[in-house]
């Protein structure tokens, strides 16, 4: 939710900046007015890809969840190299 929030911020303060074609127009490539619109746009998208990796991480174990409960594994045994619990499933 903070996220979400955050994003929303961000996007109603570029919309009140100048878009990033004027100002390079207007003060080129290197200005520092450039590299700081740039900078936003880059955090933005940063913002956004941490959002969707959250949600779809949300997704998958709703997913792996359901299926667990669906088709509960039938015995369980510890792997001897990792040493994690592995399910075993009958696929029949």
């Amino acid at each position: 939710q903070q996220l979400r929030e955050k994003i929303a911020s961000q996007k109603t303060h570029m919309a009140n900046l100048p878009t990033l074609q004027s100002i390079v127009d207007e003060t080129g490539f290197t200005s520092p007015a450039t590299k700081a619109r740039a900078q936003l746009i880059k955090e933005l998208s940063d913002d956004e890809e941490q959002l969707e990796l959250l949600l779809e991480s949300k997704r998958v174990a709703a997913a792996v969840r359901l299926q667990e409960e669906l088709h509960p594994p039938e015995d369980s045994g510890d792997c001897p190299i990792c040493l994690e619990t592995i399910k075993h499933v009958n696929s029949t």
